[in-house]
């Protein structure tokens, strides 16, 4: 606009005083159309400048994370530990100061170990409720204790290093089934190994959690390497290698290039399957079985699951919470369902509506409540009758 806006100008003026331009020499005149064009492009120029400026301005003024690490006030290194629940207070959160609260005044209390369920209707705050308790927005008032520690007093990485969060869209790199288990390289390849069979992502024998220590990670029973070459050789000996049936499975301890074939069709699993960006070639639920294995890796105490079944089939859902009772058991998890049936067995139920807290129990009371909101929502349902069998009912 300015470039255009001096060239009318100038165009005007040209035609009322026609008589001087005609007695500048050539050359001057070549000077003036020059020196007016720099200056429309030098304007030009500014104004990009200063929307680059305006931009820049707008990001150092946007509000700052908590600092990731706060000296002096680090929690301890068991924190959180097998004792440790965790208790909301009168909680409060708005995204903005100027908007209405999306949590109202929420306060409960989870026991240690525990699996609770949260269920309520589109827009009624479970994710917001989940999000804040890795500090994704802090509440306007109230708090949350974690194992006896306000996690507003603590840093961003020592809190979200101890806690687990397993979204709806489980996030995977471009890489390998190993760099995506372990990107830190803090474990073994055996230890990984032992982590996709506890999910079953692969046929392996697991000794049952009885027979397991709560800390300790299974180890998945192979036979010896000398055991296993003479069982190949033989078989390759007879011809009867390619064309067996039955389920098989090569484990070479800490290998990385472990493999398991199935007669069920299912493709053999490697520590270095390659993962494209974003785990595209791998099934929804794959991708949740590889989230959940990344979790047992770092043996948290405290598990967020937001939604993760809501994109696998029934199923796959139904062996996802069962790895969850069965590999999880000394873990506080917190699931944010949209299927009653996902939740409707676990210890107890927290029911949001519109930011409040609407109920609180375990789903065999909610269920035996006349008229309570959790009862309604499960009379909707078509499976009623086998969510009623589920709960104990």
């Amino acid at each position: 606009m300015p470039r255009r806006r001096l060239e009318l100008t100038f165009s005007f003026h040209s035609r009322r005083n026609v008589g001087w331009y005609r007695h500048l020499p050539s050359f001057r005149r070549r000077s003036l159309v020059q020196s007016v064009y720099w200056l429309c492009r030098f304007i030009s120029a500014l104004e990009v400048d200063l929307n680059a400026v305006e931009r820049v301005t707008e990001l150092l003024n946007t509000p700052q994370e908590p600092p990731m690490i706060i000296e002096g006030k680090r929690p301890p290194a068991y924190w959180p530990s097998d004792v440790g629940g965790i208790s909301v207070e009168d909680l409060v959160i708005s995204y903005a100061p100027t908007l209405p609260p999306v949590i109202k005044g929420v306060s409960f209390e989870i026991a240690p170990r525990e699996k609770v369920g949260v269920v309520g209707r589109t827009g009624s705050g479970k994710s917001t409720m989940a999000l804040s308790l890795l500090r994704f927005t802090d509440p306007s008032s109230g708090r949350i204790m974690i194992d006896g520690i306000d996690i507003t007093t603590i840093g961003l990485s020592d809190l979200r290093g101890r806690l687990t969060l397993i979204p709806q869209e489980a996030v995977l790199f471009s890489g390998t089934i190993r760099s995506n288990l372990d990107p830190f390289n803090e474990h073994s390849d055996q230890d990984c190994m032992d982590a996709l069979a506890r999910v079953r992502m692969i046929s392996a024998p697991v000794p049952p959690p009885s027979q397991r220590g709560s800390r300790d990670p299974s180890r998945a029973s192979s036979p010896a390497p000398g055991q296993l070459s003479a069982t190949t050789a033989l078989l390759e000996a007879h011809g009867h290698l390619a064309a067996t049936n039955t389920d098989s499975a090569s484990i070479a301890s800490g290998s990385s290039t472990t493999k398991v074939d199935t007669a069920n069709g299912r493709i053999g699993v490697t520590l270095e399957t390659p993962v494209s960006a974003g785990g595209h070639n791998f099934s929804a639920g794959q991708r949740q079985l590889l989230a959940m294995a990344r979790a047992l890796l770092k043996r948290s105490k405290i598990i967020i699951m937001d939604e993760a079944t809501a994109s696998v089939d029934m199923e796959t859902d139904a062996k996802i919470q069962h790895t969850i009772q069965e590999e999880f058991a000394d873990s506080l998890v917190i699931t944010i369902a949209h299927r009653l049936s996902t939740v409707v067995d676990y210890d107890k139920v927290l029911v949001l509506d519109q930011g409040a807290l609407v109920e609180y129990d375990s789903p065999k009371n909610l269920l035996q409540r006349e008229g309570g909101s959790f009862r309604k929502m499960c009379e909707q349902a078509a499976d009623w009758e086998t969510l009623k069998s589920k709960a104990g009912l």
